[in-house]
């Protein structure tokens, strides 16, 4: 990746920003609702307000062309887009052509000409990779870090946007990501450790963290809190016990157990990757603070994200703590939608699925919230339903526009190896059935007519197929 060259657009947006606020012009500020688009927008938001500016931040669920004739219609001379817009530029540009406008994102970028006074900083044209190399929200904090070397301090909101949109999901960090951790270690507001990375680090029981482990699944544990308890005390621990509360060697005792026990039920090196590698904590807050912990935090801003509630989410990176209370209760609901959703996929799975050659699409209904598609297609892989090698796409009906269906689609860098793309693969599909669609090549999603399900599955069976076909003809050649 040339980062000089994206640190050099990074201060050409910053600059921008910078001369609006100076002309006392309101920073027009549009993000993604997950972690990865809060932590986002707040990062910009507050370097903005640092500045002596005012905004307007809003929290969406994606970019459509009615949100942007909407904004085309509101009187401001400056739109940022944060961790989304990269996919919609040629929508942006027809609508906002007269305004200036900043798309600080990490998505694969559409071709097409930007017109002046639009800027795209994004690190993909410069080389990285966008789902491993930088999230949105570490794009924002370099725009940040331009605008006053002083936002540095917001560096473990950029990580908990990181964890968020899943970064390290192979067990550490990469690219631009670690340029971040080393600002937030200069201060002393960052650690880094090699932990167990399991949701519950701060707030939940060893009984609890191990019960509801997804990521990998813990086979013959996940799913069982009784059968979490037992194999705890069989291994020498109190369930009961937090475990930030346990002491380092006690923490390394069962690191190595859980490794065995993935290793004795056939687990792969990624499954064990996955379960041992980069945590990042933030020191700012105590141990216990469910804010201590970038995985426990993003899982917090997510939560108001995914139930509609993504302002709250940026009031809880301000650092109000009112917000943070009423985000609590969010947690256990967003929490427990999830274990919902997990029921379902192994209830029905075998029944509703439709299999292609080159995809599983499983159909959910309202059974499972738009909002959840993509957990639950990534639990489908973790929980072992689904090949591998093979790409998962959940659909749901859209809680928006009851002639639509939602879909997001997952697989693994082992699937990547034989050529799939799923961003690309949906933007087409997309495009032939009057729907909107893309993202990255291990995870994107798409909206659809609802009467077009046979359609699409037969349609992204064969448009997945001629990916790897296209691959094959690269390799032998």
């Amino acid at each position: 990746m040339d980062k000089n060259a994206f640190l050099e657009r990074a201060r050409e947006g910053a600059e921008l920003i910078k001369m609006h606020v100076e002309l006392e012009h309101t920073i027009r500020i549009i993000s993604h609702r997950d972690a990865d688009g809060i932590t986002a927008g707040a990062i910009l938001a507050k370097a903005v307000a640092r500045e002596g500016g005012k905004f307007h931040l809003s929290i969406i669920k994606q970019v459509s062309e009615e949100l942007i004739r909407e904004l085309r219609e509101e009187d401001y001379r400056i739109y940022v887009f944060s961790d989304l817009g990269s996919g919609s530029l040629n929508l942006i540009r027809e609508h906002l052509g007269d305004r200036t406008v900043i798309i600080a994102d990490h998505h694969p970028p559409e071709d097409g000409e930007l017109p002046d006074g639009h800027v795209l900083v994004n690190p993909v044209p410069f080389g990285a990779n966008s789902v491993r190399d930088l999230s949105g929200s570490g794009v924002a904090y370099f725009i940040a870090r331009e605008i006053n070397r002083k936002n540095r301090d917001l560096s473990y909101l950029a990580l908990v946007g990181a964890v968020g949109d899943m970064q390290e999901n192979d067990g550490v960090f990469h690219g631009m990501n670690l340029d971040i951790i080393e600002d937030g270690k200069a201060l002393s507001i960052v650690e880094v450790r090699k932990e167990l990375r399991l949701f519950g680090r701060e707030s939940r029981p060893l009984y609890q963290m191990l019960a509801y482990a997804t990521n990998p699944e813990l086979p013959e544990i996940t799913g069982d809190e009784r059968k979490a308890i037992e194999w705890l005390r069989s291994k020498g621990f109190d369930p009961d016990v937090k475990y930030w509360q346990l002491r380092e060697e006690e923490k390394k005792r069962l690191h190595d157990l859980l490794v065995i026990h993935l290793l004795k039920h056939g687990a792969t090196k990624e499954d064990v990757d996955r379960l041992i590698g980069d945590v990042v904590l933030i020191t700012i807050y105590p141990e216990g603070d469910p804010r201590h912990e970038a995985r426990e935090f993003a899982t917090l801003l997510n939560a108001t994200g995914r139930l509609n509630a993504g302002t709250l989410g940026v009031a809880v990176c301000f650092g109000d703590e009112n917000a943070f209370k009423r985000a609590l209760k969010l947690v256990e609901d967003y929490k427990r939608e999830q274990i919902e959703a997990r029921k379902y996929l192994i209830q029905n799975w075998e029944s509703l699925l439709w299999e292609g050659e080159h995809v599983y699409v499983l159909y959910a209904g309202k059974a499972i919230k738009d909002t959840l598609v993509g957990i639950a297609a990534s639990m489908a892989i973790n929980a072992g339903l689904a090949d591998p090698e093979k790409p998962v796409i959940v659909l749901a009906d859209s809680e928006e526009n009851e002639e639509l269906m939602k879909g997001s689609a997952r697989t693994t860098e082992r699937a990547l190896a034989k050529g799939y793309h799923l961003g690309e693969a949906l933007r087409k599909a997309a495009e032939i059935l009057g729907g909107e669609g893309g993202g990255h090549a291990i995870a994107a999603g798409i909206r659809f007519p609802k009467d077009k399900l046979e359609e699409f599955q037969e349609l992204i069976d064969r448009l997945l197929g001629e990916q790897v076909g296209a691959h094959g003809d690269k390799g032998r050649g």
